[in-house]
């Protein structure tokens, strides 16, 4: 049984999806519907899970994905097959002969989907409580500019920036296909004026800042979202929020 697409996607679209993937209770809605849609692999991965809510995040997550395809392929959510790059990147499996690229976060309650038409896109989201060893990471991560930015801002404002520049570099090296495999502190987002990132990349990169398209997502107060997508140098693209039909 097919269903018929009803969401157009143009070349020149950025469509991004956004779910919560809990009820007001705290607890995920639906769960049993939503595992009715994945794969057996995709049930058995989430079997692996010891925490109930890491399960529940991953199992809503993959849902949304398949849900979300549906919309504009007429293919059942439980009918989508993946394949992988060598770095772990999913995408529609080559056999089905869909043009769409996506790409995938959630975090601690949140599900954000990016969904583009024959070009690389990345997407991130990061809970803002979430606890790290900021000392550690920041030399981890950072770059000597932003280390630089960072140390110009107060300290209770150092967790909010690192989030901020750690979703655009998830988010890039997603849209690369490479993750965190890359050289993450070769990678530069500054924010010169407080509040608008700036791409700077090294030499090893092998990549230009003018082929991509970045910007913050718009998500709940507590959380840091961000989305990069590949696009020739001056090349508008629409970008349009949407929220999936519940189960």
């Amino acid at each position: 049984m097919t269903r018929e697409p009803h969401v157009t996607l143009s070349r020149t679209d950025v469509h991004l999806w956004i779910e919560s993937s809990a009820g007001p209770d705290g607890e995920p809605r639906n769960l049993r519907e939503h595992e009715s849609v994945l794969s057996p692999e995709e049930r058995n991965r989430a079997d692996q899970f010891y925490f109930a809510r890491d399960r529940a995040q991953f199992v809503m997550a993959r849902s949304l994905l398949r849900r979300c395809l549906s919309e504009y392929v007429d293919i059942e959510p439980a009918e989508w097959e993946f394949e992988f790059n060598r770095f772990g990147k999913p995408a529609v499996h080559h056999r089905l002969g869909v043009d769409l690229d996506f790409n995938l976060s959630h975090s601690r309650g949140m599900c954000l989907l990016g969904i583009t038409r024959e070009r690389p896109i990345g997407v991130d989201v990061e809970k803002r409580d979430a606890r790290i060893s900021l000392p550690d990471l920041i030399h981890q991560v950072m770059s000597e500019p932003e280390i630089e930015e960072l140390r110009r801002l107060p300290a209770r404002a150092w967790k909010s920036r690192f989030l901020d520049v750690w979703v655009f570099k998830e988010a890039y090296a997603k849209a690369r296909g490479q993750g965190i495999s890359l050289p993450l502190r070769d990678i530069s987002f500054l924010f010169p004026d407080g509040r608008t990132p700036q791409l700077v990349l090294k030499p090893s990169l092998a990549d230009r800042p003018d082929h991509w398209l970045y910007d913050f997502v718009k998500v709940p107060v507590d959380f840091h979202a961000a989305v990069c997508i590949g696009r020739r140098r001056d090349e508008e693209l629409q970008f349009e929020m949407r929220e999936p039909e519940p189960l």
